[in-house]
């Protein structure tokens, strides 16, 4: 779905990709932001505010990575402003919502559990990382991994499959909770 949503159409004023996008990130982002601010309200408006944001300022905003860690670097930014301003909700972290499975909530409580992903993801053989932080930092697709690297698509998912079977053994969590850390 993020290679649908062209950050440059964006910028140009294209409010339809904006809104694409609105929609494909608005309740992931507030999953993130409810796990630090326990207000449920206080959490939509500061995603919406940061869209409006975006939106305002779109043509001077510069995305160095993949659109996603843009969005959660800003929500993160404007949560911690949040909590900053209020000090009464800084009390640790809230569980991610009730929607996520109990074990990604348990995660989320788990400051160091992304040292321990990227400390596993070195783990893996050069070739199986670089596949694997091309799918999901790049967020290309596997037809395009396996065109820039020169293999076959089924190499591609044979060496994702493997990197998340050893994710999977090193953290001790599921695929979904493995695939939930990369992409968000």
């Amino acid at each position: 779905m993020t290679k649908q949503i062209d950050w440059r159409k964006i910028r140009e004023g294209d409010k339809l990709v904006f809104d694409k996008m609105f929609d494909y990130y608005y309740l992931p982002l507030c999953s993130f932001v409810s796990s630090y601010v326990k207000d449920r309200q206080a959490t939509e408006d500061i995603v919406i505010d940061c869209f409006a944001k975006i939106w305002e300022e779109r043509s001077s905003f510069e995305i160095r990575s993949s659109l996603q860690n843009y969005l959660v670097t800003v929500v993160k930014n404007s949560a911690i402003s949040y909590l900053r301003k209020d000090q009464s909700q800084w009390s640790g972290l809230e569980k991610i919502s009730d929607s996520m499975p109990d074990e990604m909530q348990n995660l989320a409580e788990d400051a160091g559990i992304l040292n321990k992903l990227y400390e596993a993801i070195n783990k893996l053989p050069e070739q199986r990382r670089r596949i694997l932080k091309m799918a999901a930092f790049e967020e290309k697709s596997y037809a395009e991994i396996a065109e820039e690297l020169q293999l076959s698509v089924n190499t591609v998912k044979t060496q994702m499959a493997r990197a998340y079977k050893f994710l999977r053994s090193e953290l001790e969590v599921s695929q979904k909770t493995i695939r939930f850390l990369l992409f968000m």
